[in-house]
Order: structure tokens, then sequence, then C-alpha cells
């Protein structure tokens, strides 16, 4: 489900982040082949839904813990638009 719009739509088509250790905090970083542990958070591969999400602090919410939320991440996303509804 995207974090941002609430859509609930396949894992595959959505981008996934997760909270990393960094400096003493955890920090959200891309994830984009599942590869690092921990509960996945995702938007769809919209700028504005993570954007949305960020500004909701959803992230934190949905990790259930402070997380560092980098806007600049939103850079890596482009705006792919919000899946449609599944």
């Amino acid at each position: 489900m995207c974090l941002g719009c609430g859509v609930r739509a396949p894992k595959s088509s959505l981008v996934r982040f997760t909270a990393v250790p960094r400096d003493g905090r955890l920090a959200l970083v891309h994830d984009d082949d599942g590869s690092l542990g921990g509960r996945g958070l995702y938007t769809c591969a919209s700028r504005g839904c993570f954007e949305r999400a960020a500004q909701r602090r959803a992230f934190p919410r949905a990790a259930r813990t402070a997380v560092v939320v980098d806007e600049s991440l939103a850079d890596g996303i482009g705006d792919g638009g919000m899946v449609s509804g599944a």
C-alpha cells in the first residue's frame, strides 16, 4: 500500500524504502531490489506520493520507530505517476 495516497497495489509496482542505521539514527533509503532487511515502506513511483508521505510523517509511523527522511530521496523517484486502483 502506498504511504502517500493509500492505493493498494502489488509490491512490484511500488517503490520500496526501508530504514537503516546511519550516524546513530535510522535513515530512510531506497531498497529497489528488496535486499535490505527490515520493514518495507512503499510509495507509488510518484514524487507527489513520496512528498505527501514525508509531510504526513507516514514513514516513521509505518516503520514503528523514529526515521530520518531525507527529502532528496524524492529526486530519485521521478514522476512515474500514481498507481491506478488495484
